[in-house]
Parts: C-alpha cells; sequence; structure tokens
C-alpha cells in the first residue's frame, strides 16, 4: 500500500467514519460535530468542498450513511450530555452546502445504515437507549417515521466507541431477500430476515462475544462474518476480529480469530474494517492500517503519523514489534484507492493497493 495523498480537514480534533458515494465523500470531525464534504472524483487528490456544523460543543462520535441517489446524508449522532444526539438527516445535493432538513432526537445514537428496497427508503441505527430503531425516510419532507424499535436489551446494546455494527445485504444471494446484520457489545450477532422493516425477522444470533465493527462476505452457499471484539463492556478483549460462519443463521458458529497478538488495551484495538479483493483491511488504531488474508496472514501494512492534534492522547509506545502511528479509526476502499481517517492528527490518508 502506497501513500498518495494526505488532507488535514481539522486542526483541533481527530476524524472519525468515512462515507462514499460516487464522487462525493463525507468524513466525520468526531470531536467537533462536524461533517466534512469532499470532492473524491480524482480519488487520489480528494477535495474540502463544504462542512456542516450545528454549533453542539460536546460532540462524541457518529457514522454517516448516504441515500442511494446521494442527494442525502444521514448523520447519527453521539454527545457527551446527549445534547444533539439522534439521527440528523442532511440535504447533500449541493456537497458545498449542506443542510439540516430534519432531527430524530435519540439516546446515545452510533451506528446508522440506509436501505432502498426500489419503493421505500428505510434508516436503521443503534443507540444506546432505544436499542435497534428502523425508520422510514420521507423524501418529500426529509423526516425520519418510526416504524420498528427492539429496545432490549436497553442500555447494553450500544455503549460507545467501536461498540457495534450495522450491516445491510440489499441481496442476499443464497435467499434473495435483504438481510440485516447487526452487532453489538452487549449482545453479539443478530441477523434479521429484512423483507419486511417494520418487522425484521430474527433468524439467528451469536453472543459469546461483545462484537463491535462487522463486515460480511457471502456466496450462494456460504456467509462469513468478520466481526472485531468489543472491548466498551470488557476492557479484557483483546483486539481480535471474530470470524463466523453464518451459512445456517440459525446455526452460527465460530470458525477462528483472526489477530495481531497484540494486549487488551485501549490504545491497540480494532476500530474499522473493509473488503479489497481477498484482504481485510483492519484500521488497528495505533497499529495502522493492516491487511490480512482470509486466514489471517498479514499482507501488507502502512503505518501513518503525522503532527497530533493539541486534544489528542499521545499513542502508546512499541508493542509486539509494532510501531505506533497517530490512531487509525475508519477505512474505505474505492476502486484501487483505500481512505483512511486519522482520530488523533484530523488528517485523511490516501493509500493505493498494490495488484
Amino acid at each position: 500500500m502506497k501513500l498518495v495523498r494526505s488532507l488535514r480537514i481539522s486542526e483541533t480534533a481527530g476524524l472519525g467514519n468515512i462515507e462514499l458515494h460516487g464522487k462525493v465523500g463525507a468524513v466525520l470531525q468526531r470531536d467537533e460535530g462536524i461533517v466534512a464534504m469532499l470532492d473524491v472524483s480524482n480519488p487520489a487528490k480528494p477535495k474540502i468542498v463544504g462542512r456542516y456544523t450545528d454549533g453542539a460543543q460536546d460532540s462524541f462520535d457518529g457514522d454517516l450513511a448516504f441515500a442511494h441517489d446521494g442527494a442525502f446524508l444521514f448523520y447519527a449522532r453521539q454527545t457527551h450530555q446527549f445534547s444533539k444526539d439522534g439521527v440528523h438527516v442532511l440535504d447533500v445535493s449541493d456537497p458545498a452546502a449542506p443542510t439540516s432538513l430534519f432531527y430524530q432526537a435519540s439516546g446515545g445514537t452510533l451506528e446508522v445504515a440506509y436501505h432502498y428496497d426500489g419503493t421505500d427508503e428505510w434508516v436503521i441505527f443503534l443507540d444506546a437507549i432505544d436499542g435497534l430503531v428502523v425508520t422510514r425516510f420521507v423524501r418529500a419532507s426529509g423526516s425520519l417515521v418510526e416504524v420498528f424499535r427492539d429496545p432490549e436489551p436497553v442500555t447494553t446494546k450500544v455503549g460507545g466507541p467501536a461498540s457495534a455494527g450495522l450491516v445491510v445485504d440489499p441481496k442476499d444471494p443464497a435467499t434473495g431477500n435483504p438481510f440485516l446484520y447487526v452487532s453489538t457489545g452487549g449482545s453479539g450477532l443478530q441477523i434479521y430476515n429484512f423483507s419486511d422493516p417494520t418487522a425484521p425477522a430474527l433468524l439467528g444470533e451469536w453472543n459469546e462475544f461483545g462484537l463491535a465493527d462487522l463486515v460480511v462476505r457471502r456466496t450462494t452457499s456460504t456467509r462469513t462474518v468478520y466481526a472485531a471484539t468489543e472491548y466498551w463492556f470488557d476492557k479484557s478483549l483483546k483486539p481480535r476480529v471474530i470470524v463466523l460462519d453464518a451459512s445456517d443463521p440459525a446455526s452460527i458458529s465460530k470458525t477462528r480469530a483472526l489477530s495481531l497478538g497484540l494486549p487488551a488495551d485501549d490504545q491497540w484495538r480494532v476500530q474499522g474494517m473493509a473488503w479489497a479483493g481477498r484482504r481485510l483491511l483492519i484500521a488497528h488504531s495505533h497499529a495502522g492500517l493492516v491487511a490480512l488474508n482470509p486466514r489471517g496472514k498479514l499482507t501488507a501494512r502502512a503505518l501513518i503519523g503525522g503532527a497530533m492534534n493539541s486534544a489528542a492522547e499521545p499513542p502508546p509506545k512499541e508493542q509486539a514489534g509494532f510501531s505506533t502511528a497517530a490512531y487509525a479509526m475508519d477505512v474505505e476502499r474505492k476502486g484501487p484507492f483505500v481512505y483512511l481517517s486519522d482520530a488523533a492528527t484530523g488528517t485523511l490518508h490516501v493509500l493505493r493497493l498494490a495488484r
């Protein structure tokens, strides 16, 4: 992986989740509660074209999801004092001038996902108090209308950074149905048939460990879930990726765990993941951007540093042969390019994958 561009987006705080849609991108300035809109028409040279902020001073974390046509952006937000927690609907049809259309108040919203079934649009989010919530997006008004809520367990559904994952598969190859994959630090993994978003049908679950971010690989005969271990509720969990065979959702089993041999420490954690061909890309906090093959062999690594912002904690010392980087937070792939956000330097890095 070769570094081709580093773009400083924040001078005072770090970056969080990244979302890409066609020639447009969005990255969260997580501690500032600001969404930076990007022009990624030249993937190697992203440009900041606009920003959204509502002025809240206690931002904590969040997530982003574009609508299918890229005209709207859904911003799930956590704040320290629950001041503006919930889902913000943004009109980003002009990325240079993003505007707020609607605010769905909630209590610690961390993850958000979007699904278009060809007729209706649905926004799903995970919340520390409300649990799993499904809403219908009304495009004419920009509003969200709640249609389903599973609040149990209440405060253990989602609790903090890197403590949940949410993936919508629009068409499961084996069944032809949309599937919803949900992982949380308190309840492990759940898989739903999402054919009726007003009543998701639970197909199976696995709850031996609390889980965080996840990615899914599936064929007509197999489903494999790669899920990061969660550390918010259990500080003893080492940073690993748990590989689950979900070919039969009613009988999910663990097949292996991918690990870099790093200790249970808040500074050495799996924060974000993405697939690139046959490589699993992992934003591994201070271990940098790591690429593993499906069997867990380290195939590539990029250590990205930079001048840390004043509010960031200093990185730990070298551990297990890994030098420290700033704080790799999220990773997204677009063709041969990989975008990596840094939660300590406020920098977005673009790397090119080797063939």
